[in-house]
């Protein structure tokens, strides 16, 4: 529940800039790389984003999640889990929308899709040590909102927050 409210309260930073800041324009032809790091799950995340129309980009993303929960309470072992997923995302900038044009931030609404590989581990604390595995393969979907805030001609930072992987994202946007 800690997480859900600082991730509600990041979503609010994040829109209340959003309202309060020029948007950098997203241009047909533009071109995105992204790497980040997650914030409140261990991670790392990089998609590449190709602007099709004005304000839509759409392009392909990776990305890897670790968590552990340590001892759980009421049981004798460690649990802890990676999350490793592969697919598209696609995503509307809403600096035009907004009626926002100076280049101080690009406020965006994004979903991605694709394959989920995911991997628990659960150690007993036994003199034997035993370990269980549980592994699947899924479908995923990942609604997140961010924005990027431009450091240099071609290079930005961003920072979003929403559902999948971890909570909330920041990193760097490479400009092509």
């Amino acid at each position: 529940m800690k997480n859900f409210k600082l991730s509600v309260l990041l979503f609010a930073l994040v829109a209340l800039l959003s309202f309060s800041s020029q948007a950098q324009t997203f241009k047909r032809g533009d071109k995105i790389l992204n790497a980040g790091v997650g914030l409140l799950y261990l991670g790392a995340y990089a998609n590449a984003e190709f602007a099709i129309e004005d304000n839509i980009g759409i392009g392909p993303m990776v990305g890897y999640t670790y968590y552990n929960a340590g001892v759980l309470s009421g049981y004798s072992g460690d649990y802890s889990y990676g999350q490793f997923r592969v697919g598209a995302r696609g995503a509307y900038h809403l600096g035009d929308v907004l009626n926002l044009r100076d280049n101080s931030v690009d406020p965006y609404v994004a979903v991605g899709a694709g394959l989920l590989f995911d991997r628990n581990n659960y150690t007993y604390n036994t003199s034997t040590g035993n370990v269980t595995y549980g592994t699947r393969t899924g479908i995923f979907i990942n609604p997140r909102a961010g924005a990027r805030f431009p450091l240099g001609n071609n290079l930005s930072g961003f920072a979003e927050v929403g559902w999948g992987g971890s909570w909330v994202t920041a990193g760097i946007s490479l400009g092509l």
